[in-house]
Parts: C-alpha cells; structure tokens; sequence
C-alpha cells in the first residue's frame, strides 16, 4: 500500500527528502525547510532595510523640518514699505513670480511714490510707479493695491510725517492679519534691519530721497503681532525652502 511504500522510502540512506512521524503518522519534506527558512530570512532581511530607508527617510524630513521653520510658513501677505519697492523693485518683481504670497502695495506707499518721483535724481520712484501700473493694469493674482476698506485704526501718536505714513502702513498689515489669521510680513529694506540689529541709523542710499523705516518704528510692528523681514533675507529663504523641495509653486 502506499502507507507501506512511504515507510520504505524513509528509511532509505541517504534519504529522499522524506521523514515519517510514528506519533501523528504524517510524512514531511526535509528538502522544503531550509528553502522556507531562506524565502522566510530574505524576506525579512528587504523589509528590514526597506524599515531602515524610510526611518532615514523621515530623520532627513524632521531635520529639515525644523530648519525650514526658523523661516517658514510663509506669510500669506507681503507688505513693502515705500524704500522697499523703490530699493529692492528687482525682488519684489521676483517674489510676485514666486506665485507663492500675495503682494499688497499699501495706498501710503503709491502715495509716498508719487511724491518721490518729483525728483529728478529719484529714478527709483518712476521705475516702481511704471511697473506697479503695468501690473495693475493687466491685473496679476499675486500684487494689488490695498483696498479702501482694507485697513485698521492704530491708536498711536503720530508726532512726524514719517511716523503716520508708516502707521498707514501698519493699519493695512493689521488688516490682512486679521483677515487671513495668518502671518503678514513686512517687507524693509535689508541694511535697515541691520541697522536696527547694531543699534545704528542708516543712511539711504545716493539718489534716493525717501526714509527708512527706524528701529523704533519696526519694532512697533512686531509688537502688534506682523512679522519684519529685509527683502532680500526673505527672498533668499525662500529660494533655499523651494530648492529642498519644502514648497511647491502656488496655483
């Protein structure tokens, strides 16, 4: 019978890949195990190291993670103060391209640049009220105009011309602050941040007629809770957040 030819069949020397079990009267393969045990330790061994590439994986994410967020999130708004769009006009054009934050131009600012372009040596002026014009004609989602109703009363002492422009400025940032919940930036000339930073005026460049923003005034703006930043820094964190792959191009 076939029970009696399989008992045989165990017995043989060197064994056919079979063993008999008196016990549970069963037959089992010997050739099967250690090819079981080596699909078994392969398997085990590509998930393993699959665990490994992606714990790796997210250790690289969480880093950069947290260096990205020394700068990031990015404010949904961006305000240039006046010097900002008549010095630094070129990053202000690049960082509409971005497509990433609206720009808003604050009324106080188109105001401030009319009355700068007056001056002959003033070229800045004439070259940021020429593109602010194209770009408002043609329409872009990403720069606008402040709107008329698009502020918010700042009770504080207006002692000077330059302190009610910027307070101006302000009202408009508080605005889209309260709109959005989110962060509004303000845009400032760099060398007035390191100016404020070691405690120093700063003079404006030649050429250029108009104010920078102080130390004092700055400072106010972060105590109502908006962000400041030089165009410049900002622009470069940005380009360095986009180059990791952190943030895609808006839509």
């Amino acid at each position: 019978c076939l029970k009696s030819v399989g008992q045989f069949a165990a017995q043989l020397r060197p064994r056919p890949g079979l063993q008999y079990d008196l016990n549970s009267d069963l037959y089992s393969s010997l050739l099967a195990k250690p090819q079981v045990r080596s699909m078994i330790t392969d398997r085990e061994r590509t998930m393993k190291a699959m665990a490994h590439r992606r714990l790796q994986s997210e250790i690289k994410g969480l880093e950069y993670s947290v260096s990205a967020n020394q700068y990031d999130s990015l404010s949904p708004f961006l305000v240039p103060v006046t010097s900002t769009v008549c010095l630094h006009l070129r990053t202000v054009k690049l960082l509409v391209a971005t497509q990433r934050s609206v720009i808003i131009i604050p009324k106080q600012v188109i105001q401030d640049l009319d009355s700068l372009k007056k001056s002959r040596e003033n070229h800045y002026a004439r070259d940021a009220i020429k593109y602010f014009e194209s770009m408002f004609k043609n329409g872009n989602w990403w720069l606008r105009g402040q709107g008329d109703q698009e502020f918010l009363p700042v009770k504080e002492p207006a002692p000077s011309p330059e302190m009610a422009g910027f307070l101006s400025v302000l009202s408009c940032c508080l605005y889209l602050a309260n709109k959005s919940q989110g962060i509004v930036t303000l845009l400032v000339p760099d060398d007035a941040v390191s100016a404020a930073k070691n405690h120093k005026n700063c003079n404006p460049p030649n050429n250029y007629t108009g104010n920078l923003p102080s130390g004092e005034l700055m400072e106010l703006a972060k105590r109502y809770g908006i962000r400041v930043e030089g165009a410049l820094e900002f622009y470069s964190k940005w380009t360095m957040s986009n180059r990791h792959g952190k943030i895609g191009r808006g839509k």
